[in-house]
């Protein structure tokens, strides 16, 4: 099993090499940026549904991870190959392109776990179980905020 696995990761590597060499116009770092631009929005979704959402399902989280993640690479493949950025300017920027993502997804999952009728249990996390956040915390996060805000505001 070992070498069949090891032969299969080695194929995958080819085909990835030559598809990220065919990709134009960007460089390296955009491409790897890009490609987790890509992933990231279905698990963040779930990520973010699962944690501070009680009503997400299971269903919901199953079908945006394994069906969420299809879209995304299909999107992904539009973008590169079938309508290539660097020819076609409809696209947006591929960062402001994984939002979009995300906020499809989010919606998805909304109306997912909304419809699904079937499952009779919540999200079982035990969120009301956890200590009550510290101040400390709290001004973290509002510095943090806070510091964003200004980087955002200086550098744009």
């Amino acid at each position: 099993i070992g070498r069949w696995v090891i032969l299969f990761s080695a194929i995958i590597s080819v085909v990835v090499a030559l598809a990220i060499d065919s990709i134009k116009g960007l460089n390296l770092f955009n491409i790897f940026q890009s490609v987790l631009g890509f992933l990231a929005p279905s698990m963040s979704v779930v990520f973010v549904f699962a944690v501070f959402w009680k009503k997400t399902t299971p269903k919901a989280v199953n079908l945006i991870l394994t069906a969420g993640t299809a879209f995304s690479l299909i999107v992904a493949v539009f973008y590169w190959w079938i309508f290539p950025v660097e020819q076609y300017h409809f696209w947006p920027h591929f960062m402001m392109l994984s939002f979009y993502l995300f906020v499809i997804l989010a919606i998805a999952a909304v109306l997912i776990s909304h419809f699904d009728t079937k499952s009779v249990s919540e999200n079982t996390l035990g969120v009301e179980k956890l200590p009550a956040t510290s101040k400390t915390v709290w001004a973290s996060w509002i510095v943090l905020v806070a510091v964003m805000i200004l980087l955002y505001v200086v550098f744009n």
